[in-house]
């Protein structure tokens, strides 16, 4: 019973902990999701670094749909893969934030399963005390009956 009531406790607080995490994380994506965003990128909400050749197709692109801009495409190029860049950076920060908050949580969770080791430890402790009070109050209790019973065995029949 009191492994079920421990397990219980751990399980629930798990279950908030990771409640917790993922609110933060529905959160925090919302925030890159409703960021102002540079053309095209605005639908992303999962970023991966592009590759070289994605890079070289990307500004070959630019580059041959505005032949007459030249320097204007690299810019615009540009512009748009530092505003990538920034969106990148901030969800690198935001997966930083939820390790340091998930490494936060297993040492709380940590802490609470010692805790709760040594409470259930002070417990059996207390279950064998209380085990060993009640078993001296019944040899107590029968010891009475003794003396009682041997004390009315001395006494002199009552007459009615």
């Amino acid at each position: 019973m009191e492994n079920l009531q421990v397990s219980n406790i751990l399980t629930a607080l798990r279950e908030m902990e990771l409640e917790q995490r993922e609110s933060t994380i529905q959160s925090k994506m919302h925030l890159l999701a409703s960021a102002p965003a540079a053309d095209d990128y605005s639908a992303l909400t999962e970023f991966t670094a592009p590759t070289a050749l994605q890079v070289e197709n990307r500004e070959q692109q630019t580059i041959a749909q505005k032949p007459q801009a030249g320097h204007e495409a690299l810019i615009l190029f540009a512009n748009d893969y530092s505003a990538l860049a920034e969106r990148v950076v901030r969800v690198i920060e935001t997966v930083e934030q939820e390790r340091r908050a998930c490494l936060a949580a297993e040492k709380r969770a940590m802490h609470a399963e010692m805790e709760i080791s040594r409470q259930a430890l002070r417990m059996d402790g207390l279950e064998r005390k209380m085990r060993d009070l009640e078993s001296e109050s019944a040899r107590w209790r029968q010891y009475v009956e003794q003396m009682i019973a041997l004390l009315d065995s001395f006494q002199p029949s009552r007459v009615k």
